[in-house]
């Protein structure tokens, strides 16, 4: 795979690819705002447990995991309503496999019914106890979400919408989240892969970043694998890349839809192409918090769930994965019975009937309206770094000597015309005259013109990608954005004819069919012709979408290719953020 520069700055201890590469030495951390996904290479599949850690303290509020501040605004209700109708006009409007259009249900009767049934308390008690919180100062993973309330602790989450959950509460800098994320994979590594910290020195980690990171997070992260964990060495690589290699393909649209955001890339051989890449800030708890609105409408309130509860956010999450489904067929009500588990309780039973409600709320991931979110920076595209002490040939010392190079070399260019227009002005005044005309100011208009062009070039391409991205859209025109920018004819036809779903936010029954549609209509008409198949893979090799990034990355790291990319221990001491420059796979 092509590093960052042509040139190597920094010489590399004995050459790693002479060595055999030992897949169980290597081990593969995938931090996501929701899980954690960590193994050895070697593994067939990676441990998943809740990315988050719990902490004995007097300051009991847990930050919120699916209600969020952006739903609290005036026009919260207005959104919901235009963003419904938006969803169930789409459905209607999809003919069925034999044809037909949907029907929509009656939700007077399914209000009625629901409005009146009454939770049924069963003789089954949960067999999920509550975490055991005596002599130990913090908890991770799926015992930090089932800590009895009354115990004094704080969930904290490190990472939310795709990145380090900066904020201005408590544990909310930057040396906090840093401390939360030391401890949490310290503490998985020696838990869930049996490895001792001190022997981490002969293991190398393959750390998986967003395709639209933070600079200075990464780089933090990168120093707690090297400096404070103390790995013998890592690569990081961008989540899009290694879904492609998960997926056995070469070039694609990765869409990754996780439980917090949305991103799309367009990744051809190996590289993330910097254009296309897009993030949006909603995912699938937003998908859960959507579908308990949608049961509230339909007459479901029952008392045992409050979303600014851990435990009850579970029971939702459950319940949308086990009855929402984006299955067309799938038409009229339908009885269900809803079971509410909380831990070393009686499970409580409710008799409900969905209709509709079952497939609008996935459909809130095509018409975010529905979500009714709104405030700044929902979407982001890759931003430009903005410079590091540690780093003196950053991307601002770099465009600045190539733009004095490119000026010293116009004005040597334009000395040197001069000089050969002196020497043949005395031949012809007349010739001297069309000479001066156009050699002499033209040359001095093209150099400034060159200037003032390239900045304003940067400037307007800058400007064009806030404005483009500006407003939240579903995940089939994030697609189309996508692809748009693109280069040539030729890269987007290779794009439209492969796109990779990866992720846990879409694992809906006929969700490949409604995303394939969805862009096939969306697309330019003259695409449509140049098109030979089109493949919307959301199961890649029949396997988990969660799984797909972390399997790519075990991929990537036993090929001979990748062995250069190794960032050492005592090199990252020596060079800090330097290496990443020099070594990352992808554009710093």
């Amino acid at each position: 795979m092509p590093t960052n520069a042509s040139k190597r700055l920094y010489t590399q201890t004995p050459d790693p690819t002479s060595e055999p590469i030992q897949t169980a030495t290597v081990v593969i951390i995938h931090p996501g705002s929701l899980n954690l996904r960590l193994g050895r290479a070697s593994d067939t599949y990676p441990v998943t447990i809740p990315h988050c850690i719990a902490r004995r303290t007097t300051y009991q509020k847990t930050e919120p995991w699916i209600n969020r501040p952006e739903c609290q605004h005036s026009d919260v209700k207005a959104l919901q309503k235009y963003g419904l109708k938006q969803s169930e006009e789409a459905v209607a409007s999809r003919p069925t496999s034999t044809g037909e259009y949907r029907q929509p249900t009656s939700q007077k009767l399914i209000y009625s019914y629901n409005n009146n049934a009454r939770g049924q308390v069963t003789d089954v008690v949960c067999p999920q106890k509550w975490s055991d919180t005596k002599q130990t100062p913090f908890l991770i993973g799926e015992e930090a979400l089932h800590i009895k309330p009354s115990d004094k602790f704080r969930i904290h989450w490190p990472m939310r919408r795709g990145r380090l959950n900066l904020h201005d509460g408590p544990g909310g800098t930057l040396t906090a989240v840093m401390e939360d994320l030391e401890t949490l994979w310290s503490a998985a590594i020696q838990t869930y892969l049996d490895i001792p910290i001190k022997d981490l020195k002969i293991y190398k980690v393959l750390l998986l970043v967003p395709d639209v990171f933070v600079h200075n997070h990464v780089k933090h992260m990168t120093d707690i694998l090297l400096n404070k964990l103390g790995f013998g060495a890592a690569i990081v690589i961008q989540e899009s890349v290694c879904a492609t290699f998960g997926a056995g393909v070469g070039s694609a649209c990765v869409v990754d839809i996780g439980d917090q955001k949305v991103s799309v890339c367009c990744v051809e051989d190996g590289n993330s192409t910097l254009k296309t890449r897009i993030t949006m800030e909603y995912g699938g708890s937003d998908v859960t918090r959507c579908f308990h609105w949608l049961l509230q409408r339909s007459g479901f309130s029952p008392k045992e769930i409050d979303l600014n509860k851990v435990t009850d956010c579970n029971i939702m999450q459950e319940m949308k994965e086990s009855y929402c489904h984006l299955d067309q067929d799938k038409t009229g009500i339908s009885d269900h019975s809803l079971l509410i588990r909380k831990p070393q309780q009686h499970i409580v039973k409710y008799p409900v009937k969905l209709g509709d409600e079952a497939i609008v709320a996935p459909m809130s991931l095509f018409h975010p309206e529905l979500l009714g979110i709104m405030g700044p920076q929902l979407v982001r595209t890759q931003g430009r770094c903005t410079g590091d002490p540690e780093d003196p040939h950053d991307e601002f010392y770099l465009q600045m000597t190539s733009r004095e190079a490119k000026l010293s070399k116009k004005k040597d260019t334009t000395e040197s015309k001069d000089n050969s227009e002196l020497n043949v002005m005395d031949d012809s005044q007349h010739q001297t005259q069309m000479d001066d005309d156009s050699n002499d100011a033209p040359d001095t208009l093209n150099v400034t013109d060159t200037v003032k062009s390239g900045r304003r070039g940067e400037e307007e391409e800058t400007d064009v990608d806030t404005e483009t991205v500006l407003q939240l859209m579903g995940i089939d025109q994030a697609i189309l954005k996508s692809i748009e920018r693109c280069g040539n004819d030729e890269i987007k036809k290779k794009m439209y004819s492969c796109i990779v779903v990866v992720g846990g936010g879409l694992k809906f029954e006929g969700a490949q069919q409604w995303l394939q549609y969805k862009v096939w209509v969306g697309m330019p008409p003259q695409y449509r012709l140049m098109l030979e198949t089109m493949d919307v893979i959301t199961r890649p090799k029949d396997m988990d979408p969660t799984f797909t990034c972390w399997k790519g990355a075990a991929v990537l790291a036993c090929l001979d290719t990748a062995q250069e990319l190794w960032i050492r221990q005592k090199e990252w001491k020596q060079f800090s953020v330097r290496m990443l420059r020099e070594r990352a796979p992808f554009t710093w």
